[in-house]
């Protein structure tokens, strides 16, 4: 394995744990830990259309509200299971993201497997400026985990 896919596999790992932690603890440190593997702007693609974002202090607390709507929801981790990594020049890799969402709720178990596409850059960090998400909330609402027009958006 390159460095540089070493290194962006580091990243991630450390991005599952940052998340994992956002999760079951509201008292994380969000913008260091979570904000602060995104590039200063960057761009969401998902059904719910594009979004052009800044990391700011806006967007801290749109992720709050984010960790803390899946909390709400049972949420109890993000596992990654697999990842496929392609560097596409010196400075740049697309990474295929396949997670494990796990949930109890309402005494039930279960998991939601979903992919996402990172654009991440690669000259001194590993940082995310691009991501694609699939239906998140398809999957929740056909879980049981949010009704049809619960809505949560990034």
């Amino acid at each position: 394995m390159s460095k540089r896919k070493k290194h962006i596999e580091e990243f991630f790992t450390a991005y599952e744990s940052h998340f994992n932690n956002a999760i079951l603890n509201e008292q994380s440190n969000i913008k260091e830990e979570i904000s602060g593997s995104f590039e200063d702007c960057f761009i969401e693609s998902s059904p719910a259309g594009v979004i052009c974002g800044k990391n700011d202090g806006q967007f801290i607390e749109k992720i709050k509200a984010g960790f803390a709507f899946y909390r709400s929801i049972g949420s109890k981790g993000m596992e990654i299971v697999s990842k496929d990594i392609a560097l596409l020049d010196d400075l740049h890799a697309l990474v295929k993201v396949y997670w494990r969402y796990s949930y109890v709720k309402d005494g039930k178990e279960g998991s939601i497997d979903f992919t996402n596409y990172y654009l991440v850059t690669t000259n001194d960090q590993v940082k995310i400026f691009a991501y694609i998400a699939g239906d998140e909330q398809k999957a929740l609402s056909e879980k049981g985990l949010v009704p049809q027009t619960e809505v949560f958006a990034s």
